[in-house]
């Protein structure tokens, strides 16, 4: 077990060129405190370990403190042969390399397992809040560090009056693209002239398309089925949809649900589960000036002042007792 231990470490190590391979080495003896000595490099009874704490005080200056944790996280979670990751609090040294080795030479799929530990340390799926709050953690990493090596240009948190806020809009802006994915939960129904659900058939995996606003793929949301021939599909142009489905949807077995393959919506039913967003139900005034407030957030980062501020005209949300 030793010996199979040791390639897998000489595996990962091998990706550095030499020169790289001293500078790994340097800095893990400098985290962990052997500075290297000769006295901690043969003896095995001092074998050296790198803890949270030494791991914070090394990149104290360099990185922000919630990154480190998250960089601990990652290397924490390397397991080695024969043991079980996570449980050991300190790091050795087989783990800070193979950490280094898949985060700066590794594939797409290594790169992304140690960024999801950085992500969330626990088990389970991760949520959209978790990668909302480690997108907002980066921006400020990569602030942050620029600033310490005084190569920021052109946009600067100090110029944003609200630099929180600035970073949440952000990161909300960044992470606009990820579209929430249909899994096999995803079912079509029918219920005239009868009731009928159909469900996920292993076929393929077409559960839900959706798009917006782009000249080179069609705009709507799908269901089922391919491009141009969906189980159900509603397209953005003015509730227009249709139901191609002869005989069978491939991927949920309904037949056409409509009584003609293309239609148009009569009326349409939107249901969302979940919290409500915390601008929901407020009433008031509403200025033309807030109506983007992402954009106006990259506006100020970058140094950018609104000269239009004096300048407020105000919009009046619609009473919720009027009809």
């Amino acid at each position: 077990m030793g010996n199979a231990e040791s390639n897998v470490y000489q595996n990962y190590l091998s990706r550095f060129l030499p020169e790289e391979q001293s500078d790994i080495d340097g800095v893990f003896d400098t985290i962990s405190g052997s500075s290297g000595s000769a006295e901690g490099k043969n003896s095995k009874a001092t074998k050296k370990t790198v803890t949270l704490e030494a791991l914070q005080a090394y990149t104290r200056g360099p990185l922000p403190e919630q990154m480190t944790v998250r960089l601990y996280n990652g290397m924490k979670s390397i397991a080695l042969t024969g043991k079980s990751s996570g449980l050991n609090e300190q790091i050795a040294k087989e783990q800070f390399v193979i950490f280094m080795s898949n985060l700066l030479k590794g594939n797409a799929d290594e790169k992304i397992a140690i960024i999801m530990k950085m992500i969330s340390n626990t088990e389970g799926p991760v949520k959209g809040k978790q990668i909302q709050e480690f997108t907002e953690d980066l921006i400020m990493s990569v602030v942050h560090v620029l600033s310490y090596r005084k190569e920021l240009k052109g946009w600067n948190l100090e110029n944003t009056r609200d630099s929180a806020g600035g970073v949440k809009a952000l990161a909300s802006q960044l992470l606009s693209e990820l579209k929430l994915a249909g899994d096999d939960r995803c079912f079509l129904f029918s219920v005239f002239p009868s009731l009928a659900v159909y469900t996920y058939t292993t076929y393929n995996d077409h559960y839900m398309y959706l798009n917006h606003g782009q000249q080179t793929m069609p705009n709507g949301l799908g269901m089922g089925g391919q491009h141009g021939y969906f189980g159900l599909w509603i397209d953005s142009d003015y509730g227009k949809g249709h139901s191609k489905a002869k005989p069978r949807c491939t991927t949920y077995n309904s037949p056409q649900l409509s009584a003609k393959e293309d239609f148009t919506l009569d009326a349409m039913e939107v249901w969302a589960v979940g919290d409500l967003p915390e601008s929901a139900g407020k009433k008031g005034k509403k200025s033309i000036l807030d109506v983007d407030p992402e954009a106006q957030a990259l506006l100020e980062m970058a140094g950018k002042s609104r000269l239009s501020e004096g300048l407020r005209e105000t919009v009046e949300e619609d009473d919720e007792d009027d009809n």
